[in-house]
């Protein structure tokens, strides 16, 4: 036997061979290093990497807002004005502020931001209840989630744990690390997140074995952010290469800090660490197993606005007579309006439908978010010549007014002296007129938007007369809508019914219409 065949006898013999008496001939090595008596067969353990694809998900990355008056302000203010000494506080102008955004004021709270007016200025929708002093804190409040997910390299032990670190703000302007107010401070390493008054239930840790653990707001700065634990209690450990996520905030919500007073650029973001270890001991504590440091980016949020410009259309058109029936009227021959003019001509007091009506179409379009309304009024009753029809009745037969003036007057639906229609109050004027005068009803062509209709109450003709300029009366609506309308459309059926003693002459009246939106 050789030199070298002894060597390899003897190699065998004291450091192969022992060991195959405990392995099975089947177990591969994996070379892996840690405190245990290495061999081939029963490697040690190499520290892992740690946690990989580890990120840090905010639901809302808004930085709230922190700034303070520039002096006192008595309550009833709705007029705010940003204190702008540099370094000193999160926020110096109105940039990070929008409107809507709900501020608190020391200690007037849930106050929404109407307009932003200038750089430093803004208004309040509400005025301040109560008066506050110079440097007061302003908050604009921006929280919600975060989601640490990760995947494991190495197992978690039975009775382990996952712990999470969020910066926390130590600064004099922050105030408490946990009271639900934003935090600032003059640098990133001091500065953090809110937690906002916390407990267990805020934190919705991995499925399977995990409870929540410990949950401790820190005294903030480097070396005291808040930190969560999510304990393992499962019968067997966690093996590697698990998918695990965490949720902060799920029932209280985390906030967000303000920008750093010092250094800060606007859309720059403000960049934390989110550390993430495993354990092997429960509540964050025990030997690191593997750990990953991941990001969050606060930053200011982007208004984008626009103005809609205010729409308002509203046309007058005639109607041409033809086979169409307007307000139960059948307009087959007769007159035909133009959009300026109702023209008669000569009439008696021999009614029918087509000497004695009329109809002219009121169309309306807007985008005013309140609705609209249109108004109508007459300057007059139909005057002889254009005459002043003193009062609202006649005092002589059906056409004789104070002072000699003779008008067709009113409708005075249902006859007799005095009217039971008004230019508010709608009456029946019988198809075969039972009263004398001119008035006017109203039926929808598209929309539903006349003040009242023709057919109201079971009626005919139910009608109303003009409001009456000379006679101080209001004018009354005649379409009306409280929302956006597109192509709201009436008709207005005119009518003139006159006694057989009716003076002859040329009688007139002028109409006014008016369109009112309400943006």
């Amino acid at each position: 036997m050789g030199k070298k065949t002894l060597i390899f006898a003897f190699i065998f013999a004291f450091f192969i061979l022992p060991q195959l008496f405990f392995k099975t001939p089947l177990t591969l090595p994996v070379l892996r290093l840690d405190g245990r008596i290495p061999s081939f067969l029963n490697p040690g353990i190499v520290d892992a990497a740690g946690l990989s694809s580890a990120s840090a998900l905010l639901s809302n990355p808004r930085l709230s807002f922190q700034g303070r008056v520039s002096g006192a302000y008595a309550a009833g203010t709705n007029v705010i004005t940003l204190a702008t000494t540099a370094n000193t506080y999160g926020d110096i102008d109105t940039k990070n502020l929008f409107p809507n955004d709900t501020v608190a004021i020391g200690v007037n709270g849930n106050i929404p931001v109407g307009t932003i007016s200038a750089s430093t200025i803004f208004t309040l929708k509400n005025a301040l209840a109560v008066s506050v002093g110079a440097s007061t804190n302003i908050y604009a409040t921006q929280s919600g989630t975060l989601t640490v997910a990760f995947y494991t390299a190495e197992a978690i032990p039975v009775g382990g744990s996952i712990l999470v670190q969020i910066p926390a703000s130590n600064g004099a302007i922050s105030g408490a690390t946990s009271d639900g107010l934003p935090d600032t401070t003059t640098a990133l390493t001091s500065n953090g997140f809110d937690l906002n008054g916390m407990t267990n239930t805020s934190v919705t840790c991995p499925n399977g074995a995990f409870a929540a653990g410990t949950l401790t707001a820190g005294a903030g700065g480097a070396g005291a952010p808040h930190t969560i634990s999510c304990n393992y209690s499962g019968a067997v450990p966690v093996q590697a290469g698990a998918n695990l996520s965490i949720v902060v905030g799920t029932v209280k919500q985390l906030i967000n800090p303000a920008p750093v007073n010092t250094g800060h650029t606007r859309g720059v973001a403000d960049t934390y660490d989110i550390s993430i270890f495993t354990k092997d001991a429960a509540n964050g504590t025990g030997n690191t197993i593997e750990s990953v440091d991941s990001k969050v980016a606060p930053i200011e949020g982007v208004l984008v606005s626009a103005i809609v410009d205010e729409t308002l259309s509203f046309t007058i058109a005639g109607v041409a007579a033809g086979a169409s029936t307007f307000c139960g009227l059948a307009h087959t021959a007769g007159i035909t309006t133009t959009a300026t003019a109702v023209t008669y001509g000569a009439i008696n007091s021999s009614y029918t439908i087509d000497k004695n009506t009329a109809v002219q179409q009121l169309t309306v379009t807007t985008n005013a978010p309140t609705g609209y309304t249109v108004y109508a009024v007459a300057n007059d009753q139909m005057g002889k010549d254009g005459n002043t029809c003193t009062g609202s009745v006649p005092i002589l037969a059906e056409y004789g007014f104070t002072g000699g003036s003779t008008c067709i007057r009113d409708v005075n639906c249902g006859g007799g002296a005095y009217s039971t229609c008004t230019h508010t109050t709608s009456g029946e004027w019988n198809t075969a007129p039972n009263g004398n005068g001119f008035g006017y009803a109203l039926a929808n062509q598209s929309g539903s938007d006349a003040t009242f209709l023709f057919n109201e109450s079971a009626r005919n003709f139910s009608s109303r007369q003009f409001s009456d300029a000379e006679n101080s009366s209001a004018s009354a609506s005649i379409m009306t809508n409280t929302g956006v309308v597109s192509g709201s459309s009436v008709y207005v059926c005119y009518r003139i019914n006159i006694p057989a003693t009716q003076p002859a002459g040329y009688y007139f009246n002028k109409l006014k219409y008016t369109a009112v939106a309400k943006f």
